[in-house]
């Protein structure tokens, strides 16, 4: 490159380094979206938990031999009665990145506080951080996750008859999909993990992607679950509206009205879904905020009062539901 060795070479070559620093900061932040080299040290459970094949002794494989695919485990305080329910959590982001930290480690210490053990879940992507991913190899781990929860459930303390789900945005899809695909226990598994069953107990959806029409679907999280083709029968076997069972256990479900990343309206179609099949939720709409808020960080909190109070709704949906920790 000449150009760095005239006469206003130190200018160009600071514009390049420059340039070349803010790309590799944007390529780590997305990498630290993505989980890839998230780093906790929560105590390690009791029980053989295989770790997670980094060798970060934080997370641990949900499959043997996988370090894409990982779980951490985040228990209540001693002072809770054992066993305790569980939460597994998939964080969102359009099965791309994940928002570990918004929307997976605060969601679990926040239900830590409930008596609730949060189990965050690391599952495969649709990109470059997992590998260009397709399903069904979310909805597997995914599956798989609950499994493991009930299969440690003793050594854990946790009571493995109220394992329930939770996710935001294209999490709460994976989460519902765990309700539509959730497998009954085998007990003639030669594995010992799928001797248990998959199906959630009750499932909480944070402003999720529900469907996978045309209409009113994410189609980032669609692409990156299913690719740029997908078959028409596929489509509506993956949209929750139109999949969900009749037997589906107790649902909470939020989002908000300016969300202009997620169309509410996939939000309306699953609440028309469980009403019309008389299956237990609560559905709330909050008219203001926008998507991807978590828990909301003090300045949401203070511009969107009403929404800031999902979080209380939900323990009162769970505390009616009798999924709430004793002490």
């Amino acid at each position: 490159m000449p150009i760095l060795r005239n006469a206003v070479g130190g200018k160009a070559k600071n514009f390049f380094l420059f340039r070349l620093m803010r790309l590799f900061a944007g390529f780590g932040a997305a990498v630290l979206l993505s989980g890839c080299f998230f780093t906790v040290t929560p105590e390690r459970p009791a029980g053989d938990i295989p770790a997670a094949a980094s060798g970060d002794p934080s997370w641990f494989q949900v499959t043997p031999g996988d370090d894409l695919s990982c779980l951490r485990v985040f228990l209540p305080p001693a002072s809770f009665r054992r066993p305790v329910p569980a939460v597994v959590i998939f964080p969102g982001g359009a099965y791309a990145v994940l928002a570990l930290e918004k929307e997976g480690c605060a969601y679990a210490e926040f239900l830590n506080r409930f008596g609730i053990a949060g189990i965050v879940v690391r599952y495969p992507l649709g990109s470059m951080f997992g590998h260009f991913s397709r399903h069904p190899k979310m909805v597997d781990t995914a599956r798989r996750a609950v499994q493991l929860t009930r299969h440690y459930a003793p050594q854990l303390g946790i009571d493995p008859k109220r394992v329930g789900v939770m996710g935001s945005s294209a999490g709460g899809h994976l989460a519902g999909l765990c309700i539509v695909c959730g497998d009954a226990a085998d007990p003639r598994g030669k594995d010992p993990v799928t001797r248990h069953s998959s199906r959630p107990d009750f499932a909480i959806l944070c402003y999720p992607v529900v469907s996978m029409s045309d209409k009113c679907t994410h189609g980032r999280s669609r692409d990156n679950l299913l690719g740029s083709d997908p078959a028409p029968e596929v489509l509506k076997q993956l949209s929750l509206e139109e999949s969900m069972p009749d037997n589906a256990p107790p649902v909470f479900l939020w989002t908000t009205a300016e969300d202009t990343t997620v169309d509410p309206e996939n939000t309306r179609l699953l609440d028309r879904t469980l009403t019309r099949k008389k299956i237990p939720h609560r559905t709330i709409i909050f008219e203001k905020g926008p998507h991807g808020m978590g828990l909301l960080s003090a300045s949401q909190r203070e511009k969107y009062p009403e929404t800031a109070k999902w979080p209380q709704e939900m323990i009162g949906f769970l505390r009616r539901q009798g999924l709430l920790g004793e002490r």
